[in-house]
């Protein structure tokens, strides 16, 4: 045999994604590496969560914090035409928002980035590849007409999250078995 096509998620690892926060990446001045995690949690199911969900929302001390002091307007649940998820809300202000994460390549466009963040960001993702890493990407935009169908303000590139899904203990023997 040459070559040995597999589903990996849940077949050769846990299906229990984590982020390394050290490796986190932020392109935004004045936020926080924890800010990108919560607008990644805050763009997340909090019931019916998928793997990714899960991931975004656990990695917060308290899962509440995803929705705190802010009041959902529209939840765009992830698809595969889209790649992504966004949630629009209102902030403790009255301002209206968006949050979106998803796939780093839809991401890009979505914020429409330059040639040099989009070398910069593809660069990052070909080093968590290396080590095993998946991507995800994660955008914000203010909503100034404050309705939720508004196509908003520009959306602007907020970071870049590594996830690890760890191999299953019998991954080994699974391969083995198959060769």
């Amino acid at each position: 045999m040459d070559v040995l096509c597999s589903d990996k998620t849940g077949t050769l690892t846990l299906n229990k994604l984590s982020v390394d926060k050290n490796l986190v990446e932020v392109f935004c001045k004045g936020v926080e590496k924890d800010q990108v995690l919560l607008f990644a949690a805050m763009a997340s199911r909090i019931e019916n969560q998928d793997a990714i969900d899960a991931a975004m929302v656990g990695m917060l001390a308290d899962p509440k914090e995803a929705r705190a002091g802010i009041r959902e307007v529209h939840f765009l649940p992830f698809n595969p035409v889209d790649k992504r998820t966004a949630l629009t809300y209102i902030d403790s202000s009255g301002n209206w928002h968006r949050v979106s994460k998803g796939a780093p390549e839809q991401i890009l466009e979505l914020a429409k980035a330059s040639n040099d963040l989009s070398k910069k960001v593809l660069s990052i993702i070909d080093k968590y590849a290396e080590r095993g890493l998946r991507s995800l990407a994660v955008a914000r935009q203010v909503v100034p007409e404050k309705t939720k169908e508004s196509p908003g303000g520009p959306w602007e590139f907020v970071g870049l999250l590594p996830l690890f899904d760890p191999p299953r203990h019998d991954s080994a023997e699974t391969i083995r078995r198959a060769l």
